[in-house]
């Protein structure tokens, strides 16, 4: 009977240590995740800083976290996210376009509204206020980044590419500035030269000809 207590004391004990190390390997595992996210999150703001020394970067604290958060539900890279936003504002958060988009994704505020059942409640602009013009909500980065993304995500599931998704984005279905594309990949391009940022890029495998690979059998 000591025999068997003593035996259950050590399958226990056993038991316990082995819990202790999976939570504890879990905990540093978080930890480690965490302080990863939080490198990625001051590449970002380094790059905006960069590439738009005047950037407010307080402004900018939340748009890394959603940048990488709405990519990925986009299912595109955040990089080439972050370019979008540089073609279309060179990160300038209040940029006003001449149509009256407004924000770091240059959003209609007609074209967010489409969105707010699914994105959220937004203040409006007041372009026309006497004095100091009022931006509203789409000049907050993090706000002007998920309407984006949801604007861009039901133009992907209409279009098979992200060439034409991107084209639609910035001309309207009939694609009326094809060198859009163009331009966005060039500054995506750029983006991968900075391995701080993390971008998920990944050359598609060189196609191997069949009669090689018959060769090498």
């Amino acid at each position: 009977m000591r025999r068997l207590n003593k035996v259950l004391a050590s399958v226990t004990l056993v038991g316990l240590l082995a819990l202790g190390g999976v939570m504890l390997t879990r905990q540093v595992l978080a930890v480690a995740d965490e302080a990863n996210a939080e490198r990625l999150n001051r590449a970002v703001l380094a790059y905006i800083a960069e590439k738009n020394p005047s950037a407010p970067i307080k402004a900018f604290q939340r748009f890394p976290e959603v940048l990488i958060a709405e990519s990925e539900r986009t299912k595109i890279d955040h990089c080439l996210a972050l370019a979008q936003a540089e073609v279309e504002s060179e990160f300038k958060q209040d940029a006003v376009g001449g149509a009256g988009e407004v924000g770091l994704f240059q959003t209609l505020p007609s074209t967010a509204a489409l969105f707010e059942s699914t994105v959220g409640p937004f203040k409006r602009p007041n372009l026309k206020a006497q004095g100091q013009r009022e931006l509203g909500d789409l000049a907050i980065p993090a706000v002007s980044t998920r309407y984006a993304m949801a604007y861009l995500r039901d133009i992907m599931s209409r279009r098979s590419t992200v060439r034409e998704a991107l084209t639609e984005y910035n001309g309207g279905p009939s694609g009326r500035h094809p060198h859009y594309y163009r331009m966005v990949m060039g500054a995506y391009v750029e983006t991968l030269q900075h391995p701080e940022l993390k971008c998920r890029f990944r050359e598609a495998p060189k196609h191997i000809p069949l009669l090689t690979l018959l060769t090498r059998a």
